[in-house]
């Protein structure tokens, strides 16, 4: 398949967004659509361009990336041979402005990769502020259709078991997050919340999390089983 520059960038977004919708976090999401549109085997220089811009403008939106992950981009953000996408306006994929904007954005998005912090650990994940967001957001829904204490609980749970299952980090985050939302609204936390939250040990996240992420999630931890 021929990819024409705007098909291929609404595409992409499109499968991003789609995998969003099924409750994987904007790391994961972007990770699964950039394995399924990129192949070492592709010959389209405007497509391997775009690809590697997309995800990496999506992936800026993370709070840091991975060192190894960082070093790849770059070099193939680098390598990316406007001359021979130029020669694929002849071809009609793309015109003489889109060629400059894929120019600017290649720049632009080199500048602000090496700006982006270091994250030591390299697994695709819920991070730590957009967990605790998407929770309460969630929470808040769920309130607002007025659902009972036990369905609030079991409805979190079950939308974001596929995070939990993945880290622990994501795992206690859900659960730290839910137990606070429920004595903010004045109810009731289950055994199950505090058991899990009481026999979590610290040590096993190992560097999902900032060490402000830890202090945060360490006072709340705290807060919760006072």
């Amino acid at each position: 398949m021929t990819w024409q520059y705007q098909d291929l960038i609404d595409e992409f977004y499109l499968d991003v967004e789609k995998y969003k919708n099924e409750y994987y976090s904007h790391d994961e999401a972007i990770n699964i659509t950039f394995n399924e549109f990129y192949s070492e085997n592709i010959a389209d220089e405007m497509e391997r361009a775009l690809i590697y811009i997309l995800y990496t403008e999506l992936l800026l939106q993370n709070p840091r990336i991975y060192n190894k992950t960082k070093q790849v981009l770059l070099h193939e953000l680098d390598s990316i041979d406007l001359d021979r996408i130029r020669s694929q306006i002849v071809d009609g994929q793309l015109n003489q402005e889109q060629l400059e904007e894929i120019s600017i954005r290649k720049e632009e998005v080199i500048k602000k990769l090496k700006l982006m912090p270091i994250d030591p650990c390299n697994q695709a994940r819920w991070y730590y502020a957009e967990i605790r967001n998407a929770i309460s957001n969630f929470y808040l829904e769920l309130v607002a259709k007025n659902m009972d204490n036990d369905e609030i609980i079991d409805q979190v749970l079950s939308r974001y078991k596929m995070g939990c299952d993945r880290t622990p980090g994501v795992k206690i985050t859900v659960y730290i997050t839910l137990a606070e939302m429920l004595l903010k609204n004045n109810h009731t936390i289950s055994k199950k919340i505090i058991d899990e939250i009481k026999g979590f040990k610290m040590d096993s996240i190992n560097d999902e999390l900032s060490l402000d992420e830890l202090a945060d999630l360490s006072r709340a931890m705290k807060n919760v089983l006072e």
